[in-house]
């Protein structure tokens, strides 16, 4: 039979390069002259000088000026001889040998095989097109990519997966198209091209990928990774269960080597047993985590807002928390994403927008996609977020001039209490003797635990930690303290009457306890507000509501008395006030009662209902939205002026609303309350709730952050912080967690599993011999 012609490769070309670099040689294994002769007896040809070997192995010259002509006459050729062959009427016999005889012949178009896809190649520079159309042809795997060679077969399986084997690796080079010549001569790089081709192929790790391949014929190549051995998969899971469950609980990951040696104990055996592969693999979960749900954000285009907030970790580190509130199709509210912990280089705005800015680039949110979905921005009232003239915010604003720009609510109520306190100078002495009292006990333990928890526990009172009042700390905290040292107020005084003279006869002062219950009563207001603005479900309409409500609640309390007030007679007649002879110290005045709340009232308005000039003009557009809120009386159907600011609504959230839904929705609220919504409007309403209205999330975040970094775990990256409050903010509760596809991705990116053996063997812990030596007692 007839053998198969081939192109011999590099090799065949190796031993000319010195004669000439641009020949490409031909080794022929074809049919040896002998049978061609009985093949020209057996058909009769009229020209017996002339060979099938001639005609399908020509002579080329040393200078072959079109390589592809060439191939182009040999397939004439051998096609003339076919006719010959017809025309002879040989048996069906020898017409299967010569079928063996036109298989050299080259009739489908490989990848690199066309003229017009050599020429937009851009070759090494030691090549020319006949050159690279020949080893291309030669090893089917092998690629060209701007100058530099690559595997097409490696590049698509990338690991080696159940064939793993010691010191067996897959080329990064070859990989990544990064394979370039070494050598000062044109000669010298070819033949480097040569050798690394051909080491490449015979390879160990490129014959197993070839083998992988054959094997996923019937299967998609992205599964390849997944045919792993189950007894592998099974003990690499339970390494990932225990690193989860270390991060969801914030243990150091040096506690997996405790964990790891229970579970050998108990028969399992596990390469991943240090604390670095426990880091390892808190980073691929974190980054899979992060991958498989931006991705889904990003493929359904939706909306979001940004949230940021600067602060410093235990090491001293400025330190950048970004969250993306969204919403989805797939669920009712928006939901709020942890994105990521990012180290700040400077503090400054261009440094913070260029960090914010990168890192959500990084995870798919390109600047096309935040132009068309970024509808707002949130931060706190700092001078470098919300300055005006260089805040992060106005620098947001030059890239994305149509999002809303949102101050913290949390952030602006403490604020107006601020302002209340700095203006009235008997607030702030109020304020300056109960950070006295923190003070006191504060500083000394000794204090609190031998001198007042006796007398406590006389008088059955709990003692409450004793805090600073209107600090740097939101309302709620203002509240706590207060309300301990209302709590302890007995115990106190009986303190201070024996230590703190002074201080027992401020508490002696009828005025004071009317002061401090009026506090109470305020806070009180302020911290339900608070708490409920830093609720995952209220949204900005709903937190527009809230504040008037709560100012209206001040209004009464300015006409009336609050709850801790009207107690005061009745505490005073008590058993527990008793030994405290309250009297009315002239020395010590009252707080101005009306003035305060009226100020409080005042700055509430300012802060909070009218701070930005066109905060009122936003909620003016998203009260279409909301019928509760509509001039009834002067609508009709169509509603003219309500059409109008549709527009403008359209604009600020990026979203267009059908304006027959809207004509309907008016319609069947003028006839009555309870009726359908229509679709669009339906998606309005839930990307208003997209915008976040306070930073309590990123402060959770940061909270999150200083349990994590403690000082003990000082040494801890801030990128891998980041991966530990990826997996405990956004990952499942350990039960419900799947760890298989964190652990085949794992795999797929060619990191060891539990059972691999080419691991250095771990080093036991001495164990001294006379610790061994009791053991042995009789």
């Amino acid at each position: 039979m007839v053998e198969s012609v081939s192109p011999a490769g590099p090799e065949a070309s190796e031993s000319t390069a010195d004669e000439n670099e641009d020949d490409i040689q031909f080794v022929s294994e074809g049919p040896s002259r002998p049978v061609l002769e009985y093949i020209d007896l057996v058909c009769g040809d009229e020209e017996p000088t002339t060979y099938h070997s001639d005609i399908l192995f020509p002579k080329m010259p040393k200078r072959q000026g079109d390589f592809l002509r060439f191939l182009n006459v040999k397939k004439l050729k051998t096609e003339s001889n076919n006719r010959n062959k017809n025309h002879c009427g040989l048996p069906k016999l020898k017409e299967s040998h010569f079928k063996y005889v036109e298989k050299p012949v080259i009739e489908e178009k490989p990848s690199c095989s066309s003229k017009e896809e050599i020429d937009n190649l851009v070759l090494p520079d030691c090549w020319n097109e006949k050159q690279a159309f020949m080893f291309t042809e030669q090893y089917k795997w092998l690629e060209i990519k701007e100058g530099k060679l690559g595997c097409k077969d490696c590049s698509t399986v990338r690991h080696l997966g159940s064939k793993a084997e010691k010191h067996v690796h897959v080329s990064k080079e070859w990989i990544a198209y990064l394979v370039t010549p070494n050598g000062s001569n044109k000669t010298t790089r070819q033949a480097s091209l040569r050798k690394k081709i051909k080491e490449h192929d015979i390879s160990k790790a490129h014959g197993k990928i070839q083998d992988l391949l054959k094997e996923s014929t019937n299967d998609s190549i992205s599964n390849i990774g997944d045919k792993q051995n189950n007894k592998n998969i099974d003990a690499t899971v339970k390494v990932f269960n225990v690193v989860y469950s270390l991060v969801k609980h914030n243990r150091p990951l040096s506690d997996i080597e405790g964990a790891i040696e229970l579970q050998e104990k108990n028969g399992e055996v596990n390469c991943l047993n240090t604390r670095y592969s426990a880091t390892r693999i808190a980073e691929h979960i974190a980054k899979e985590m992060k991958m498989k749900i931006f991705k889904n954000i990003i493929e359904e285009n939706a909306k979001i807002c940004v949230i940021i907030d600067e602060a410093s970790t235990v090491s001293k580190k400025s330190t950048l928390v970004i969250y993306l509130q969204c919403t989805a199709q797939s669920v009712p509210a928006p939901v709020m994403l942890f994105v990521a912990l990012k180290e700040l280089v400077s503090t400054t705005a261009e440094c913070i927008v260029s960090t914010l800015l990168s890192t959500l680039n990084d995870y798919g949110f390109t600047n096309e996609y935040l132009k068309a979905n970024l509808i707002a921005f949130c931060s706190d009232g700092a001078n470098t977020m919300l300055g005006r003239k260089s805040g992060v915010a106005t620098k947001m604003l030059e890239n994305f001039p149509e999002i809303i720009i949102w101050n913290c609510l949390n952030h602006r109520l403490q604020l107006s209490l601020d302002d209340s306190i700095s203006e009235i100078k008997h607030v702030n002495h109020f304020k300056i003797f109960i950070d006295k009292i923190y003070s006191i006990y504060h500083q000394s333990n000794k204090n609190q635990n031998k001198l007042l928890e006796p007398v406590a526990k006389d008088l059955e009172i709990e003692i409450v930690k004793i805090g600073r009042v209107m600090g740097p700390r939101w309302a709620a905290c203002s509240l706590q303290a207060a309300t301990a040292v209302w709590c302890a107020y007995p115990i106190l005084y009986l303190h201070f009457s024996h230590s703190y003279s002074g201080l027992a006869n401020r508490l002696a002062n009828i005025n004071f306890l009317q002061d401090l219950a009026l506090m109470i009563d305020i806070l009180e207001e302020f911290s339900l507000l608070s708490t409920a603005l830093q609720s995952r479900s209220t949204n900005i309409q709903k937190a527009q509501k809230l504040i008037k409500r709560t100012i209206r609640a001040l209004e009464n309390l300015k006409i009336g008395t609050g709850k801790h007030e009207s107690q005061i007679e009745g505490l005073i007649k008590s058993d527990k006030f008793k030994d405290i002879p309250f009297n009315k110290n002239k020395k010590f005045k009252a707080l101005p009662r009306n003035l305060l709340l009226e100020n409080i009232i005042q700055h509430m308005n300012l802060r909070l209902l009218s701070d930005r000039q066109y905060e009122e003009s936003i909620f003016n557009y998203f009260d279409l939205l909301e019928p509760s809120t509509w001039p009834y009386e002067e609508i009709t159907s169509p509603w003219v002026a309500g059409e109008k600011k549709l527009f403008h609504l359209c604009e600020l959230l990026k979203y267009e609303i059908d304006l027959k839904d809207f004509r309907e929705f008016v319609s069947n609220n003028i006839k009555s309350n309870n009726v359908s919504i229509p679709t669009t409007i339906q998606k309005a309403k839930k990307i208003v709730g997209t915008i976040a209205i306070n930073s309590a999330e990123a402060e959770r975040g940061f909270n999150l952050m200083n349990i994590i970094c403690t000082r003990v775990r000082n040494s801890l990256t801030v990128d891998h912080i980041s991966d530990l409050m990826t997996i405990n903010l956004l990952g499942k509760e350990l039960a419900d967690w799947d760890a298989i596809p964190f652990v085949k991705s794992w795999s797929n990116c060619n990191h060891r599993l539990a059972t691999d053996t080419r691991v250095r063997q771990k080093s036991s812990k001495a164990f001294y011999e006379n610790q061994l030596a009791i053991w042995n007692l009789k």
